[in-house]
């Protein structure tokens, strides 16, 4: 697994720290089998270690290096073989570094380490130095020189002096039974832990308990562990125990580096790292960034090219090096343009960066071709996002696998959602914590994904407004129900004149009989048209056609069989509704038919008739107008039917109008939800954050921040209107709306109550809206001649919530005491309290453009370098830096150097085990040798 791994910079390395070969006499099996069939060879005894998928292993045998150079013949022979295409059966790639286990001076075994370039030669030339006694191989004897003298021949040497089994036989730590009193003499255990030299101690278990004089001394070392391999069986075997190193390469520059950093940090026990998964990456990360010809970067002929690692990537450089440059290039390929203010320095120096230069003194980092390529790993799958200043090919591709290359991804979408990172440019960090709080509830809703709740409170809104909407239509039509009762009612005395007491039956008959032969008629024109809602029902009644290709018929045979099914399922609910319809259709005929030949239909017509007989007699009777009755009732009838349709209408209002009142509360409902996510994602992220604490607030109680989110609701400017929003004058009491809200301090913690003094207030608006005096009469004008000129004004203001406020407080020491409010802090408090919060939260890869600025040291060291070691586990970091302590202490995986030549470009790439990498730090950024003392405090000679 760890063979494969693709990245640059520094990685894990399963390191075995104690092995023997059969060159140590006490190998009882190995030695019985010299001479036969079964002798272990030198390539046997590698192929069993590669088989335990071990990186690097320490060859060393009681006092001897004999098999040393064996083993490193055998493998060259093997690695040739592999690079020519015909590797032995079970190969990988395995790190040799010769060593020897020394019996020394005062009774207890020393492993040395050295270079994997180190020979048999070497370890013959150590024993020498130290005059063992005994006989190579066995353990009969010890050397002549003290322990520290052998330490310092070890070291000397260019070798690593690690004492072995400590807490075992022949350990250098063994304590007499029941005590923590050491076995062997005091002063010679306390000589040999203070030598400079000793970075590491085997501990044969992670759980024995040190002697007290171990803690005594308050000194730190690396606990490691090996598997003291005698023979290939038992449970002392190839890959039984181990240590996770982490390095960049495997040599004794790296080791060296990674055992005084320590536990956690570059070293880690097997039998203590449950859980450790040293090759897992995030689910998102960046690959790499490509700049092609850039203003000032990536104009050669193959560009700027970084390649990144999965973890913590620095970037350093001098001032002008095209450091903030990347940064930029990928807000760009990440379409994140509009997360800067463009009224904030950030926003402003982005801007600047963004376009492209008309003459050689305007701003400007582009040119009209310049291409940014973004590389990233998706839930394991590669993707590429390519920007191009001249919007042509703009793409996301994915890798193909059949064609081993990347090619166009079906969705072109670029968005927080698919490829999330989260960017912040130089100034941004500090801008989080400024006066406005909304750069900051942005980040929050980010993190907390309120998306579900705003997309509710924004739906509940528009439900609301769509149903005020179509009540003003309704009461527009409503407008003439007076009207219409008035006229009926001149109507229905002008017929009484007609309608004597002989004429009373028939005249009243007539107009029953019309009014149920109407409705009789509207009852199967209703029914007529169920039978057409029916048949376009059943005609959207199709199954969808599968997409071409995407199931094949023998492997996805039981998805298509369900498919199918649905399909008929499909088609027999169809034939169904289309039954129904023709069976309504056939009935509703069937019904008209035998209702026209029905006694009931003769006596309509028999009331018609005697009606046409009564108006014959009228005209006889000398009436001047006799058609006028016939009108009148026309008239009548007409404005009957008029009526009946507006009290419908009036009572589908009323219910309009309730389905409005409980919407408003589900408005309600859905912007506390918005609250409760955000305030359950801060108590989630930070009960236990010891630098950051903050607290929302619902609906904020900053007078300044609701009174400016109110007169943005009203389309009011500053100042106006104050005397009824909010007046504050010196020696006065403040008054206004926002004043009478922000009286009541008690309701602090009440976000009930507050939310009823809300809900009045909106209340007040929608009062004067209307037209009534709630204010002063220019502000009252003001929101009547709103209404009037649009009136969703007023809905709009009744969905009117302040936005959240925040409490953020930071601890002055950073050991979660003594917190205290924000507003207090200095500028570099604000900023560590910021980034506190962005550190504490998230898996998306983390690009910050020089956090450090306005911190002081000691808040990067605690702050900034603790957190980056938390959370490169977890997240992707790139942070673009020149303070030494967080590229030093945070123990950056991967290093770019930037510089200028005319051109920004890549100077160096590397880790900090690599000498000329620690000498490019200490170079480029002030403080950088200071940093690696502080990281290495133990570290005797050159870094």
């Amino acid at each position: 697994m760890s063979q494969a791994w693709p990245y640059a910079g520094a990685r894990w390395w399963k390191f075995d720290f104690h092995t023997h070969t059969p060159a140590s006499k006490d190998t009882t099996a190995w030695q019985a089998a010299i001479g036969t069939a079964d002798e272990l060879t030198p390539q046997k005894w590698l192929l069993k270690y590669m088989a335990a998928a071990i990186d690097c292993v320490a060859v060393t045998d009681h006092n001897s290096g004999e098999w040393v150079d064996g083993l490193k013949a055998a493998y060259s022979d093997m690695k040739r073989q592999a690079d020519a295409g015909n590797p032995p059966e079970g190969f990988r790639e395995l790190h040799l570094f010769p060593g020897v286990e020394i019996s020394v001076q005062g009774g207890f075994h020393l492993l040395a380490i050295f270079d994997p370039s180190a020979s048999s030669q070497t370890i013959s030339d150590l024993l020498a130095k130290v005059h063992y006694s005994g006989t190579r191989g066995d353990s009969d004897g010890v050397t002549r020189e003290g322990a520290a003298k052998v330490i310092e021949h070890v070291i000397a040497e260019g070798g690593l002096a690690i004492p072995a089994h400590v807490e075992g036989d022949k350990g250098l730590l063994q304590i007499e039974q029941g005590t923590r009193k050491c076995l062997l003499d005091t002063n010679t255990v306390k000589q040999v832990l203070k030598e400079p030299g000793i970075l590491a101690l085997e501990w044969t278990s992670g759980s024995s308990s040190p002697p007290i004089v171990l803690e005594e001394l308050k000194l730190r070392f690396a606990s490691v562990v090996g598997s003291d391999c005698h023979s290939f069986k038992g449970s002392a075997v190839p890959g039984s125990r181990f240590t996770w190193i982490k390095m960049a390469k495997p040599n004794m520059e790296g080791l060296r580096l990674a055992l005084l950093d320590g536990q956690e940090v570059s070293v880690r026990r097997s039998d203590q790292s449950d859980g450790f998964t040293p090759f897992t990456t995030p689910d998102h990360f960046i690959e790499s960034i490509e700049i092609r010809n850039a203003r000032y970067m990536g104009r050669g002929k193959t560009g700027a090219s970084l390649p990144l690692n999965p973890y913590f990537n620095a970037l350093i450089g001098g001032r002008g090096t095209g450091k903030s440059t990347i940064v930029h290039a990928l807000r760009l390929a990440y379409r994140r343009e509009q997360e800067v203010s463009q009224a904030s320095e950030a926003g402003e120096t982005f801007n600047k960066f963004n376009v492209v230069p008309k003459t050689k003194t305007d701003n400007g980092g582009l040119l009209d071709d310049t291409v940014v390529r973004v590389q990233v790993l998706r839930n394991g799958s590669p993707y590429r996002l390519t920007w191009r200043k001249d919007g042509t090919e703009n793409m996301v591709e994915e890798w193909d696998i059949l064609s081993t290359d990347f090619m166009p991804s079906e969705s072109q979408v670029i968005n927080e959602q698919r490829f999330p990172v989260r960017l912040f440019s130089q100034g941004q960090i500090a801008a989080l914590a400024g006066d406005s709080q909304q750069a900051l509830l942005k980040v929050i809703d980010d993190a907390a994904d309120t998306r579900p709740q705003r997309n509710a409170f924004e739906d509940a809104k528009s439900a609301f407004l769509a149903s005020r909407a179509r009540m003003r239509e309704m009461e527009g039509k409503l407008s003439g129900h007076e009207s219409l009762s008035l006229a009926l009612q001149d109507i229905k005395r002008k017929l009484e004149r007609f309608e004597g007491s002989d004429h009373t039956v028939v005249l009243k008959n007539y107009q029953r009989t019309s009014q149920q032969n109407r409705e009789l008629e509207r009852q199967f024109e209703r029914v007529a048209k169920l039978v057409e809602d029916l048949e376009n029902v059943a005609a959207t009644l199709q199954p969808d056609d599968l997409q071409v290709g995407l199931f094949d018929a023998n492997d996805d045979s039981p998805a298509l069989a369900s498919i199918q099914v649905l399909n008929s399922v499909i088609g027999k609910v169809k034939q169904d509704v289309e039954t129904s319809a023709a069976e309504l259709a056939m009935f509703g005929q069937t019904l008209k038919t035998d209702l026209e030949s029905s006694p009931w239909f003769t006596r309509i017509a028999t009331a018609r008739e005697a009606y046409h007989q009564l108006k014959e007699s009228l005209q006889q009777q000398g009436v001047k107008d006799p058609s006028e009755y016939g009108r009148l009732v026309q008239e009548a009838q007409r404005l009957d039917t008029e009526l009946r349709k507006l009290n419908t209408l009036k009572s589908q209002h009323a219910e309009l109008r309730n389905t409005a009142i409980l919407q408003l509360e589900q408005i309600q409902v859905a912007r506390r939800a918005i609250s409760h996510r955000r305030s359950e994602f801060l108590q989630a992220t930070l009960h236990d954050n010891l630098y950051v604490r903050i607290e929302l607030v619902p609906y904020s109680r900053d007078t300044q921040g609701i009174e400016r989110s109110l007169r943005e609701a009203l389309g009011v400017g500053d100042n106006k209107y104050a005397d009824d929003l909010y007046q504050e004058q010196e020696g006065s009491t403040p008054k206004g709306l926002i004043a009478d809200l922000m009286m009541a301090d008690e309701l602090l913690g009440d976000t009930p109550s507050f939310e009823e003094l809300l809900k009045t207030l909106r209340a007040r608006l929608s009062q004067a809206c209307r037209g009534k005096p709630e204010f002063g009469s220019w502000f009252n004008r003001f929101l009547k001649g709103e209404t009037d000129k649009r009136p969703e004004y007023m809905d709009h203001l009744l969905c009117w919530f302040p936005e959240d406020g925040l409490k953020v407080e930071y601890s002055r020491k950073g050991n979660g005491r003594d917190f205290q409010s924000i507003g207090q802090a200095s500028a570099g408090q604000r900023a560590a309290a910021m980034l506190a919060f962005l550190l504490a939260h998230g898996g998306e890869p983390l690009v910050l453009d020089q956090p450090e600025d306005d911190l002081d040291n000691h808040l990067i060291y605690g702050l900034v370098v603790q957190q980056i070691r938390s959370n490169k586990q977890r997240r992707q970091l790139i942070i673009v830096t020149h303070n030494p302590n967080i590229v030093v202490n945070g123990d950056a995986e991967l290093i770019h150097v930037l510089d200028f030549n005319n051109q920004c470009h890549v100077k160096q790439t590397g880790s900090l085990q690599e000498q000329h990498m620690r000498q490019e730090v200490c170079q480029v950024m002030e403080g950088g040798s200071e940093a690696f003392e502080r990281r290495y405090q133990r570290l005797g000679g050159e870094l």
